[in-house]
């Protein structure tokens, strides 16, 4: 499969995955990408970011060779509206660093690693928690409402980060999104 104009997201992830495994380089999807897969694009972002220990140089080879043009720390395709980035490790979730990630879709053969929707759900609220980002808050809620998560880790976690009434207000949206 080539990169076309019609070319998913999901699919999208899938052949830049493809293409830095066969050159040995592992990658994991993070971030609001993630939330518009789980979301079937209830909640759309504009980009998909991958976190990679590889060398940037390598990766920046590979995504040329993809037909992506480096602009700063964004790659852009012509046939793509979506930008790639590659920000730096580790993994994390609020203090949690690094954090192995769960999750994995299948797109033809090649498995694309990326955070759970337990995970999504976490990391999207951090950015609510600490830098009080609504539209985040909305986003966990859409991957929870959607997804079965597990409920007692979100709740753990956040009170680990100190932010039991924060956690509250996610928790009473989500009930109000469940009983519609």
């Amino acid at each position: 499969m080539k990169i076309g104009p019609k070319t998913s997201r999901l699919e999208l992830a899938a052949l830049i995955t493809e293409a830095l495994a066969k050159q040995g380089i592992q990658t994991c999807l993070v971030g609001g990408g993630v939330v518009s897969i789980y979301t079937d694009n209830e909640y759309e972002s504009k980009d998909l970011d991958f976190i990679s220990p590889a060398e940037h140089k390598k990766i920046i080879a590979v995504m040329e060779n993809l037909g992506f043009e480096r602009e700063g720390k964004n790659f852009y395709h012509k046939f793509i509206e979506l930008s790639v980035e590659f920000p730096a490790g580790p993994i994390g979730i609020g203090d949690r660093v690094p954090v192995k990630p769960a999750g994995k879709i299948k797109v033809g053969k090649t498995e694309v690693i990326l955070l759970s929707p337990t995970q999504s759900v976490m990391d999207r609220l951090a950015w609510f928690y600490f830098n009080n980002d609504r539209q985040c808050l909305d986003q966990a809620v859409m991957v929870a409402h959607r997804h079965p998560i597990k409920l007692s880790e979100v709740k753990k976690w956040s009170l680990e980060e100190g932010q039991e009434d924060k956690f509250e207000i996610f928790l009473n949206i989500l009930k109000l999104k469940k009983n519609k």
